[in-house]
């Protein structure tokens, strides 16, 4: 028998369902911008180890918190509000650190007698406050009912004027510069950025529980139709409320990586990171309306940005194009999505 005349029904070969996957094709575009900008970088200085490092730790802090949009994503919900959670977990951390390290006289002149304590310290607080801003959310979203991307939006402005209040709108100055130059670019073996590995570890973690344990598979049931789920046994609010305590911690860790590269807090950034975590999700494959989810995907989508970002700036030309570029691949990844929806439904 022919191919041509092989029964509709019969089964593909698994390389076409890949043809078929956003994620796939994000991969394809990543791949090609990396060697369109090695190609006509001057030197090919795109392609060098250190360039290439230097754009994931750029990338390292986006894919963090695009992570955990990835599980609420797949469960049908979002959370707004992962930079004002980043913003004020990185102050409490800021604060937590500055008081510990020292007397106020010794912090002032650079001198931290109690140094790593008070770095474990603050580490502790962001996690800690990112969490118990996830599991506000969380709580507002399960016991209220109220929908998610609501609660989040007003948290987002609590949140934010919380974190002003603390801080009289300036940055918490007096950060060890220890902390940045031991922790943020220090170099395993000499190459690989330590807060690269340490994002790689969590992605690794956070990939094998989407896909491989029943944590991952409640996950994308509740997506699908949250209904079914409850019906098949599962707590749709706890589970629902442990998705968004686990992103508000990945911001937590957002927000310690955010003070060790740059030894001071940012209360004035951030106001884009949730839309650039959705997006890098979108981007990589994890559907807006539950369901399906990649966290491989969700990584390539976080890389992409910052492959542009940093090609545009070595070959001279305005970096804000990349939020054109970034937009228009949103809209590609998206018409995707409905089309294999729509393919799935017939």
């Amino acid at each position: 028998m022919s191919p041509s005349e092989a029964p509709a029904d019969a089964p593909r070969h698994p390389f076409f369902h890949l043809l078929e996957t956003t994620s796939f094709w994000m991969c394809v575009l990543l791949l090609g911008l990396v060697a369109v900008f090695s190609a006509i970088s001057p030197d090919n200085v795109f392609f060098s180890v250190n360039n290439l490092f230097t754009v994931a730790l750029n990338a390292a802090q986006l894919v963090l918190i695009a992570a955990g949009m990835t599980y609420l994503l797949a469960a049908r919900q979002l959370d707004l509000s992962v930079g004002s959670n980043i913003i004020l977990s990185s102050v409490l951390a800021g604060k937590t650190i500055t008081a510990l390290a020292g007397t106020p006289e010794q912090v002032m002149y650079g001198d931290y007698p109690y140094l790593w304590p008070a770095i474990c310290a603050g580490a502790v607080v962001a996690f800690v406050s990112g969490g118990i801003f996830g599991a506000i959310n969380g709580l507002l979203v399960t016991r209220l009912k109220l929908s998610s991307f609501l609660v989040t939006l007003a948290t987002t402005s609590i949140g934010l004027g919380t974190a002003l209040v603390i801080t009289h709108g300036a940055n918490v100055p007096n950060i060890p510069r220890a902390l940045q130059l031991e922790f943020a670019l220090r170099r395993v073996a000499g190459v690989i950025p330590l807060p690269v590995l340490i994002v790689g570890v969590v992605c690794v973690v956070l990939w094998f529980v989407l896909a491989k344990t029943r944590f991952g598979a409640h996950t994308v049931a509740i997506g699908s139709s949250p209904e079914a789920a409850g019906r098949a046994g599962i707590d749709v609010d706890r589970h629902v409320m442990r998705l968004f305590v686990m992103t508000g911690v990945l911001a937590g860790g957002a927000a310690m990586l955010d003070i060790s590269r740059f030894a001071t807090t940012n209360i004035s950034g951030h106001h884009t990171d949730a839309l650039q975590a959705i997006a890098a999700s979108v981007i990589g494959g994890t559907s807006l309306f539950g369901g399906v989810a990649s966290m491989v995907g969700t990584v390539v989508g976080a890389l992409i940005p910052a492959v542009l970002a940093t090609g545009l700036v070595i070959m001279r030309v305005d970096s804000f194009y990349q939020l054109i570029a970034v937009g228009a691949i949103v809209i590609i990844a998206v018409a995707i999505d409905q089309r294999n929806r729509q393919r799935m439904s017939r």
